[in-house]
């Protein structure tokens, strides 16, 4: 198991690779003052996660998910039955979430806290109908709405090409120091910035909806490849 933590000034963020079918990146939020912890997208090891939270000295109260796909939701419930965790979601998921327990709910430009951490929402819809991103101070977690030089799939119930594009342009204005956490580790390397991939995400770089459309469809029927290392605007556009 692959772990990384980075320090902050009232947390910490501590992200567990490749867990599950799926190889998913689980992302914990550890707020230093109140000693609770957020954990983003859990999903096939529960019991793994409480424990690796109590061993630390924190308590899992908040459960932060970015979209609906079961890989990134399956451990949801049993974490928050086994330690009453609030689940925090997108407003527009709520159609395509398969969840018991209570939901709340949260709308672009929204601020949860998490003891004296804050995290602003960001609504990304594209991958799925009402994905969100967690802008946290010096990071933001994505989810699948990025990844490493590329990003996920719009074919799934919900998903739209059109409002991904748009959703690629809001996450154009966050700062090129931010560093970006994805659902999966798909990419070249795993630690980057949002500076690395706006300079050579073929997502972030395509200005044109309809070159971006033309991209992702293209992707999706085979006749251009998926990248997984940093491009030029020109190496995408001779894709197209």
């Amino acid at each position: 198991m692959k772990l990384q933590t980075f320090d902050e000034k009232t947390y910490h963020l501590d992200i567990m690779y490749h867990q599950g079918v799926y190889e998913n990146s689980i992302h914990f939020i550890f707020d230093h003052e109140s000693k609770t912890c957020a954990i983003v997208d859990p999903a096939w090891h529960g019991d793994l996660f409480i424990e690796y939270a109590q061993k630390k000295g924190y308590v899992i109260t908040d459960i932060w998910l970015t979209h609906w796909h079961g890989d990134h939701t399956n451990a949801a419930d049993e974490i928050a039955e086994k330690t009453g965790a609030k689940i925090t979601v997108g407003i527009n998921e709520l159609p395509y979430l398969d969840i018991e327990h209570d939901l709340t709910t949260v709308n672009d430009g929204d601020t949860i806290a998490l003891g004296a951490t804050t995290a602003t929402v960001i609504n990304t819809p594209g991958h799925t109908a009402g994905g969100v991103c967690y802008l946290l101070d010096g990071h933001i977690i994505v989810g699948d709405t990025l990844f490493v030089y590329g990003a996920g799939h719009c074919s799934m119930p919900g998903g739209s090409v059109h409002e991904f594009y748009h959703s690629m342009q809001k996450l154009k204005t966050i700062n090129d120091d931010v560093m970006l956490h994805c659902g999966h580790d798909y990419g070249c390397k795993i630690n980057t910035t949002m500076g690395e991939q706006k300079s050579g995400n073929a997502y972030l770089l395509l200005d044109n909806e309809r070159d971006f459309v033309r991209f992702v469809e293209g992707m999706s029927q085979g006749l251009v490849a998926y990248p997984t290392e940093a491009l030029s605007l020109k190496e995408v556009q001779a894709m197209l």
